[in-house]
């Protein structure tokens, strides 16, 4: 049986090279804090090494020793694995206070079996419900609820609603002699008699697309007067020599 607070400082020995390969500093659990995983070394410089636990070889009253100095690896990265809850607050599912931990005790196979707090108070490993980073959470006695079920719901996706898209704007361009004139209003011309005799060069065609005068056809007053009506002036002068 093993307690926590006495493996931290503990030196570990490499027997094959007779080393010292540093000092026990952090003990990490697995998510579920039921059993004893890796053990962070302090070496030398300040240099730090994990540890597996499964590389122990024998744990002593002064120093853990391991095989050889390939039982440790430097640590590059943080470790994803929980650390051991020691001062974290005990709290039951319901919200009751139990105290603060000070100790866990792990059987030969490095498992954990129990929690002392700080009241003289222990918990067994099958009462833990979840645990944090500063807060550890207890199931009442003879209460267990299966907190899968408290899982948060994945968070829909949202999508950007589309921007309008604003109509561009082009610059108008000058009418040419070859454009198709686009229908429009009465001209406000007083006297168009000036148009009379003309010839015109294309077919001008009403809002019913009915042909108010012929291509090469010369312009008289009754065709003129259909015209103005339909406000076909404009393009009348356009089209006429």
């Amino acid at each position: 049986m093993y307690y926590c607070n006495e493996l931290n400082g503990l030196a570990v020995l490499s027997l094959y090279e007779g080393e010292l390969l540093g000092k026990v500093d952090k003990l990490y659990f697995d998510k579920k804090l039921k059993r004893l995983m890796e053990v962070e070394l302090i070496g030398e410089n300040d240099t730090r090494f994990l540890l597996p636990t499964k590389n122990i070889y024998h744990i002593g009253k002064n120093a853990i020793t391991v095989k050889n100095n390939q039982a440790v690896s430097l640590k590059v990265e943080e470790n994803p694995l929980s650390v051991a809850p020691i001062n974290s607050k005990a709290y039951s599912i319901k919200g009751t206070y139990l105290g603060v931990v000070k100790e866990l005790t792990l059987n030969d196979k490095f498992l954990t079996e129990k929690f002392s707090l700080d009241n003289n108070s222990t918990l067994d490993i099958n009462q833990l419900a979840s645990s944090g980073k500063n807060t550890i959470i207890f199931y009442d006695e003879l209460q267990h609820i299966n907190l899968s079920k408290f899982t948060p719901k994945a968070t829909p996706k949202t999508f950007k609603s589309k921007q309008t898209q604003t109509a561009q704007i082009l610059p108008v361009q000058p009418l040419s002699t070859d454009a198709v004139p686009v229908e429009e209003k009465p001209a406000n011309i007083q006297n168009a008699d000036f148009l009379l005799g003309r010839v015109c060069t294309k077919d001008i065609f009403n809002f019913n697309n009915e042909i108010l005068i012929k291509a090469h056809c010369l312009v008289n007053k009754k065709n003129l007067k259909e015209i103005n009506r339909f406000g076909k002036l404009r393009e009348l002068m356009l089209y006429t020599k």
